[in-house]
């Protein structure tokens, strides 16, 4: 068996292996094509490279050259649609597909180092007081009906939109927090993105103080350690149900138990990046809602024109959170308008 592979790093042109013959009669794997997508070690002159499997072949491509065997494969999430899903939007944005796989390499190359990884795990747990989690509160029927009506589709893996338009101190959050237990209780992972790397932090600290505490918690952005994103990566591949924040980055990660996305503040701006390639998360997050078949939350206290569009003509389901849990909303007042002379100095 041999295999087209393009490597993560470096070298641009397709190349060709020879299949190792432990990979060729593993057990592990029944069919040659289940290994397009999967990341294996390959080597390169005197180095050994990670590259993509794009492609197997049977029968030895002519030419007279020495065609060099591939090593193992690369610890990698087993998200069988991951492949599918990002060939999908690669060209939509005319972008090569491996730069998805690029945007994680360094994950990669983190779990095959033989470092020790820190028990982040157990340090989150540890650094939620028992006393500010609150297993009391009680949803309002407003609130309620947003869960009734998303809980189903998180049980049966079913894709809805779903558009939360909740006034300021409404209790989104409560919203969010709700959903987010029930879908770990069903052993699946929640994306939960905002508009800027400071509001996901903020969101980060917050929920740890009031998620039950066997629920990990981990961002993923720019201010993200890596000690974390170890252990977060740890999980994702040991299929492990968990809660990931951030901006751009969590809705690229391949996720095989991916069981609810929650997009807050979907009106903002701050999901377009500003470097070439321009994704848009929260675009990409409803498709990949779509395409995983799973239901998808985005919130907002202003939504977006778009949103509001699709309720009516894509059939997205709106609910509306009308009172405020804390503050009162702002006095307006008509002032009557006075025709006086310009000020001159």
């Amino acid at each position: 068996m041999y295999v087209e592979v393009k490597l993560l790093k470096g070298f641009k042109k397709i190349l060709t292996y020879k299949l190792s013959s432990n990979l060729e009669n593993s057990k592990e794997i029944p069919n040659i094509k289940d290994l397009i997508g999967k990341i294996i070690s390959v080597p390169i002159k005197n180095s050994v490279q990670h590259a993509i499997i794009l492609k197997t072949k049977t029968n030895r491509p002519a030419g007279p050259f020495k065609i060099r065997e591939t090593l193992d494969l690369s610890l990698f999430p087993e998200d069988k649609l991951y492949h599918k899903f990002t060939n999908n939007i690669s060209k939509f944005y005319f972008v090569n597909q491996i730069h998805f796989y690029q945007r994680v390499q360094n994950l990669i190359y983190q779990t095959d180092t033989k470092k020790r990884i820190s028990p982040l795990k157990k340090q989150i747990i540890e650094a939620k007081p028992k006393e500010t989690f609150n297993v009391d509160v009680k949803l309002t029927t407003e609130q309620q009906s947003v869960v009734d009506y998303v809980t189903p589709g998180i049980e049966k893996k079913t894709y809805k939109p779903v558009l939360l338009h909740g006034v300021t101190a409404s209790g989104k959050t409560e919203v969010y927090k709700t959903l987010i237990i029930k879908n770990f209780e069903k052993l699946k992972t929640t994306i939960l993105l905002h508009p800027e790397v400071s509001l996901s932090m903020q969101f980060q600290k917050l929920l740890t103080k009031q998620l039950p505490p066997n629920i990990p918690i981990f961002g993923f952005h720019s201010a993200t350690k890596n000690v974390e994103k170890k252990e977060m990566w740890k999980s994702i591949i040991e299929n492990k149900p968990i809660l990931i924040l951030g901006v751009h980055l969590p809705i690229l990660l391949p996720i095989n138990n991916l069981g609810l996305i929650i997009v807050d503040e979907e009106h903002e701006k701050g999901f377009l990046e500003k470097k070439h390639p321009k994704l848009n998360s929260k675009e990409i997050s409803i498709w990949r809602a779509k395409f995983y078949n799973i239901p998808i939350l985005l919130g907002s206290a202003t939504p977006s024109i778009n949103s509001l569009y699709n309720v009516k003509t894509l059939n997205w389901k709106l609910f509306t959170l009308k009172k405020r849990f804390s503050g009162q909303f702002p006095t307006i007042k008509k002032v009557p308008y006075f025709d006086s002379k310009p000020f001159r100095a």
